[in-house]
């Protein structure tokens, strides 16, 4: 199996073995989490992540700010609606598309790799009972 700079893994025969969590991600695919790795398929080659590699773990709420400010777009377009039809729909339009974007990115799932410049996000159906498993595969 050759890896590459980033943690990828080009086979896709068997990314993990004795696999310890099994599950779906809310955007199609999986992920599996092994005692030794972490892989995740989201349809292509599966980015499979040593965990002695990863570096921290957590669980990315919904960004409230996002999402406070992008209702009062959309309340800043209705109540402009008497003034400009077209600018007024714009507006709520934008913020209701900003309001669906950020809670669609809700529950990510972070794990910061040593190697990689930005952190593998991942967004799974039961979030808590994988990161649960992760945080318990990094303590052993």
């Amino acid at each position: 199996m050759g890896d590459d700079s980033d943690g990828t893994a080009a086979d896709t025969a068997s990314p993990v073995s004795d696999e310890r969590y099994a599950g779906a991600l809310r955007t199609g695919g999986t992920v599996v989490l092994g005692t030794d790795r972490l892989a995740v398929d989201r349809g292509g080659s599966p980015v499979v992540i040593d965990l002695n590699d990863v570096v921290e773990v957590s669980l990315q709420d919904i960004d409230w700010f996002l999402a406070v400010m992008s209702a009062a777009l959309v309340g800043f377009g209705l109540l402009s609606l008497d003034r400009s039809v077209l600018l007024g729909g714009a507006f709520a339009v934008a913020g209701a598309v900003s309001l669906a974007l950020t809670y669609r990115k809700r529950n990510a799932l972070r794990i910061r790799v040593a190697g990689r410049a930005d952190p593998l996000r991942c967004f799974p159906a039961e979030p808590e009972p994988l990161l649960a498993e992760l945080e318990a595969a990094l303590a052993d």
